[in-house]
């Protein structure tokens, strides 16, 4: 299981989030939880699907008593143009040619979703998980286990990608071999020495 964000995908939602408030007349800025530390929970009602974008920016107005710009595109896609690592993907394509089934793991909203999808950028993967599908994110373990069920595996033959601490603990937690993504060469050196590559 790799994530996407972060790890194959070269984004960071910080810098959308720095970006989208200088477009609300806000500086001094860099990120949603700066502005206010419940935000957060907000965006992962969203990435779960439990509130549309627009319902999102409504309820951040309420709580923030910052007016949204009037926009006809999905704002929370407006900056996001995210590449492919190209290491990252070889390693996965490696791991395929090698007989491993490779399935995305990643908490993600539908505007970010539809783009990696429209760009082909989850054709690696064997299989997506969302935590709009699921309806469950990380660190849950409930994100986890619904994975596990739906791929028939036990999660000490699982093994986990992900670059936030939190997501690999949460999935240690439940036997699932998890690594913390730092860069593509540390990730080389830990497939390599639990002897997958």
């Amino acid at each position: 299981m790799f994530d996407m964000g972060g790890v194959l995908a070269l984004h960071s939602d910080v810098t959308m989030e720095g970006k989208l408030l200088k477009d609300f007349g806000l500086s001094g800025y860099s990120s949603f939880s700066d502005l206010d530390p419940t935000l957060p929970a907000l965006l992962m009602e969203h990435s779960m699907g439990k509130i549309t974008e627009d319902e999102m920016w409504h309820q951040f107005t309420l709580k923030t008593k910052v007016s949204v710009p009037a926009h006809t595109d999905s704002l929370w896609c407006r900056y996001f143009q995210p590449e492919l690592n190209d290491i990252v993907l070889s390693l996965i394509q490696e791991l395929k040619e090698k007989g491993f089934r490779v399935v995305c793991a990643t908490n993600t909203e539908q505007a970010h979703y539809e783009y990696h999808r429209r760009h082909g950028q989850y054709d690696v993967f064997d299989a997506v998980y969302t935590s709009i599908a699921l309806q469950k994110a990380k660190p849950d373990p409930a994100f986890f286990e619904k994975i596990l069920q739906a791929e028939h595996m036990q999660a000490n033959d699982v093994f986990f990608c992900d670059d936030y601490p939190e997501n690999c603990e949460a999935a240690s937690a439940l036997g699932i071999n998890a690594v913390l993504y730092t860069d593509p060469v540390d990730l080389r050196w830990k497939l390599a020495d639990m002897e997958i590559l």
